[in-house]
């Protein structure tokens, strides 16, 4: 219950939890931890928060909400994405409709942003970057078939948005707030 006039009376209860399979978001004791090619300097891979935004639909008869966080893959720092949908019929509980991490390669890949379409499509846009390639942004994503199957399969091939062309030496910072959208329309 919130309450907008007096913030005091506002009250929250956890209603329930989802147990997910177990993952590793420790990235170390300091935040730079996603490597660059040609220089020491490192991005930090913000492993502890669910990236932005996760994604509510209401389709009628149920619900989803698709999101995602960093994870690291290999106990090395080697950063990949764990994706969720969880899905609602009715007014009954929340459940994991499908999940997987998506970490292809030895490129790390983070800061992630995950939408689902109005064609049954998801999209998975991220940052990526390792010791050997320069950061840049790609997508990958799932196909209408695979998200009817509930595979937890992105079976939409990676592509890339922008290759980088030098690294960035100057905060451990990269990619923060940026997002994928819908168009709400079509």
């Amino acid at each position: 219950h919130v309450d907008w006039a007096n913030m005091a009376n506002s009250t929250y209860s956890r209603v329930q939890q989802l147990n997910v399979p177990a993952f590793d978001g420790d990235f170390g004791y300091n935040w730079d931890n996603i490597k660059q090619q040609g220089t020491a300097q490192e991005f930090c891979s913000v492993s502890d928060l669910i990236m932005n935004i996760p994604q509510y639909r209401n389709w009628g008869s149920y619900e989803t909400i698709v999101l995602c966080h960093t994870v690291d893959v290999d106990n090395t720092d080697h950063a990949g994405i764990r994706w969720y949908e969880l899905r609602r019929v009715s007014s009954g509980d929340w459940t994991i409709r499908q999940q997987s991490t998506y970490a292809p390669d030895e490129h790390s890949r983070w800061m992630g942003s995950i939408m689902l379409n109005g064609e049954n499509e998801i999209g998975l846009g991220y940052s990526v970057s390792s010791a050997t390639i320069y950061p840049a942004i790609r997508y990958c994503g799932q196909s209408a078939a695979a998200y009817s199957a509930a595979t937890g399969i992105l079976d939409v091939a990676e592509e890339i948005i922008q290759n980088g062309v030098s690294y960035q030496y100057s905060t451990n910072r990269w990619g923060d707030y940026s997002a994928l959208q819908v168009d709400p329309v079509d």
